[in-house]
């Protein structure tokens, strides 16, 4: 990350000319699910989400770790509109 000084200091009657950093991280996802009571289940990525791997998140980390009756609340995302998804989690009756 790169992180700038907000001031500089020059001879008066100057600006001070820095080079404007351009170093940039890698891109992190970062996917979870959080009960009432805890955290269920965290996965960090170095990337995007793509599908893929919402999907095997959902269906092989998430849905292992509900209980019956459980509820799951998604974004207006359009990953997890995927029919596996969508069954997975009414097998199990958390629709």
């Amino acid at each position: 990350m790169a992180i700038v000084r907000l001031y500089a200091r020059s001879l008066k009657g100057s600006t001070t000319q820095e080079p404007k950093p351009n170093k940039r991280g890698k891109k992190v996802s970062i996917i979870g699910a959080v009960s009432v009571n805890e955290l269920l289940i965290s996965l960090n990525l170095i990337g995007t989400t793509d599908a893929i791997t919402f999907e095997a998140f959902i269906i092989r980390k998430l849905v292992p770790k509900l209980g019956k009756g459980g509820c799951v609340v998604m974004d207006n995302s359009t990953i997890p509109t995927a029919e596996k998804v969508e069954k997975a989690l009414t097998k199990i009756g958390q629709n």
